[in-house]
């Protein structure tokens, strides 16, 4: 369920699920911004089940909880392993 960043195809299916401030200040490009409360209250608003989405944060913790909870919703989602720091380290 977690991928490295570098195995990522699609990289417009990130959805960067920090608060919009950490995103504007270092978010990834070509991801879109969605906080996670709001994107596990409707999830169906920025996803569908056919495609895969990866989700980002800043260490991978809480993009790892919330791909596990998507993914019992039907979605196919995986955690960017290391989050934000992790691709920084590796860039």
């Amino acid at each position: 369920m977690q991928i490295e960043y570098f195995k990522i195809a699609d990289k417009t299916k990130i959805i960067d699920i920090r608060s919009a401030l950490d995103f504007a200040s270092d978010g990834e490009q070509n991801s879109i911004n969605v906080p996670r409360a709001i994107l596990m209250s409707n999830p169906e608003l920025y996803m569908n089940k056919k495609d895969s989405y990866y989700l980002i944060c800043d260490k991978g913790i809480l993009s790892l909880s919330c791909a596990k909870i998507l993914n019992a919703l039907g979605f196919n989602c995986y955690s960017v392993a290391g989050g934000i720091e992790g691709i920084k380290k590796n860039k």
